[in-house]
């Protein structure tokens, strides 16, 4: 699953290893939530392009409830996602996102992000009404972060952007990520800023 993500950094350095030019230049967040617009990267006519979509897979152009998530297992398959999986991939760029690991003291927010601590591009798939609306695909979280949460968003590089974007093409396993607990600020959407991504102390 993804709840919410961060893109903690301007979109031209997600962009350098790909030789994309946008003049798309958001500022960076760190509380990305269903419904918020972000930049993503889609194929245009063979060529890799950057556009605006808003976070949840629906063609209005207004927020509301709609699916943020796909199962990359079945998305193919699915009657609602069949079409975009075919011919609406996209890709977001981000610096991390939140999971929320339930406790008998309650649910604590966790940032996970590239061990190596660069940019990774979310897998997802635009509504095909319009292409405005998108879901990211999720996958079984791998054992860094299945202690968190059993799922997680579908994680590409840079070199893995094109082969998705032009053919379905996923790469075999996921990158290696780091999670860590952060404050419970992240809880909600309207706060900002890079202290959301911040290690919090532990006892253990």
């Amino acid at each position: 699953m993804c709840g919410r993500f961060a893109f903690g950094t301007r979109l031209e350095q997600a962009l350098q290893d790909l030789n994309v030019q946008t003049t798309i230049d958001p500022e960076p967040r760190w509380n990305i939530a269903p419904t918020d617009e972000h930049p993503m990267l889609v194929l245009d006519d063979a060529s890799l392009d950057v556009a605006l979509g808003r976070w949840g897979f629906t063609s209005n152009q207004h927020p509301v409830k709609a699916p943020i998530n796909a199962r990359v297992e079945t998305v193919a398959e699915k009657p609602m996602f069949r079409e975009a999986m075919r011919t609406g991939r996209m890709a977001a760029p981000a610096t991390g996102w939140y999971e929320w690991m339930a406790s008998p003291m309650g649910r604590h927010p966790y940032h996970h992000a590239l061990a190596s601590g660069g940019i990774m591009w979310l897998a997802g798939v635009l509504h095909p009404e319009g292409l405005q609306g998108f879901a990211l695909l999720t996958q079984d979280a791998g054992s860094a972060v299945s202690h968190v949460h059993p799922r997680m968003p579908v994680l590409l590089t840079s070199e893995h952007v094109h082969a998705w974007l032009e053919d379905g093409t996923l790469p075999s396993s996921p990158p290696l990520i780091e999670a860590w607990p952060v404050g419970m600020d992240v809880n909600r959407t309207g706060n900002e800023g890079p202290h959301l991504a911040e290690r919090i102390p532990t006892l253990f």
